[in-house]
């Protein structure tokens, strides 16, 4: 374990509608701002959403400024063009907000990246820690739902960050022609942690899981234990 690291907390996000936001993006930012995970700024990066949130402690931005403005507690990034998805691996969307987080982690001296979707949760202090530990490389988690790294909850350190880079200069076209379980160069898949994409079987998150992802239905409790 390192000292503590100047780190930026992310996930991506669409909303067609207020309905939206606050199943995805608002709950996210109420579970995660209240937990221990160290960061300097949060943000939500937008594919350009036809609805914007006026939440008082979210400040929406279209651009980087020089320094973040003090007072909101987060910040929603929105792209002025919506890219979308087309198809299972076609998430050109998601891979534009994805790989962003690299350019506003240099804007702002970050030197850690928290990828933490806007369907996944951190459920337990064991993982939180962890992760707040984290001090070099490209780590996913794991899904053994598909037994493959689960691309929704990363965390890259700044060695890693040229080959971030690297990923990102493919452009959108390739990159859409394969999944990013398959194509984003993790140098550690972390699986010592209970977690799954309990949201596809459609049934409750265990009591002891440290982390669920796919969590799209509301009735899907999602509780911290700190």
């Amino acid at each position: 374990m390192g000292a503590a690291r100047k780190t930026l907390l992310f996930c991506t996000s669409y909303c067609r509608d207020e309905v939206v936001w606050r199943a995805r993006p608002r709950r996210w930012l109420d579970h995660h701002l209240p937990l221990p995970i160290r960061r300097e700024a949060v943000f939500v990066l937008d594919d350009a959403s036809p609805y914007v949130p006026d939440d008082p402690d979210v400040g929406v931005i279209g651009e980087l400024p020089p320094t973040l403005p003090a007072g909101p507690a987060a910040f929603l990034f929105r792209f002025a063009t919506h890219e979308g998805r087309v198809g299972l691996r076609g998430h050109r969307g998601w891979w534009r907000s994805f790989l962003h987080s690299l350019a506003i982690a240099r804007a702002y001296g970050c030197t850690k990246i928290v990828h933490v979707e806007s369907d996944a949760f951190l459920l337990s202090r064991r993982i939180v820690d962890h992760v707040n530990g984290i001090d070099a490389g490209w780590t996913a988690f794991w899904c053994p739902y598909y037994n493959m790294p689960e691309p929704g909850l990363q965390v890259i350190v700044d060695d890693q960050f040229g080959a971030m880079e690297a990923v990102a200069s493919r452009g959108l076209d390739a990159l859409t022609r394969s999944l990013a379980e398959l194509t984003l160069p993790f140098t550690h898949v972390e699986r010592g942690f209970a977690g799954n994409r309990y949201g596809e079987r459609g049934g409750r998150i265990p009591g002891y899981a440290d982390y669920a992802c796919q969590v799209n239905h509301s009735t899907m409790e999602t509780r911290y234990r700190g």
